[in-house]
């Protein structure tokens, strides 16, 4: 089970990556359209906040995703400091 979310937590960057293409692909609105056309109007504060919001996705979810290491298995549990 580890193996198992380990790789879900790296192919989430994918996914989004994915989204992106289809989005634009099949002329989809969403986040990923949004982000090309900035992209090519050269409007930097709208590819800067959709990037930090994708990254901030992909941060939370291997977060979440190493949380739940410590659900599956007790053994693993967060170090507490030595104070």
């Amino acid at each position: 089970l580890f193996s198992l979310l380990t790789v879900i937590g790296f192919e989430l960057g994918a996914i989004i990556g994915g989204a992106v293409v289809a989005e634009v692909f099949f002329d989809l609105d969403g986040m990923g359209s949004l982000l090309v056309v900035a992209s090519i109007g050269s409007d930097l504060f709208t590819v800067q906040a959709i990037v930090a919001l994708l990254v901030i996705t992909v941060v939370i979810a291997n977060l979440i995703i190493d949380l739940l290491y410590s659900v599956i298995d007790p053994r693993i549990r967060v170090a507490r400091a030595l104070t």
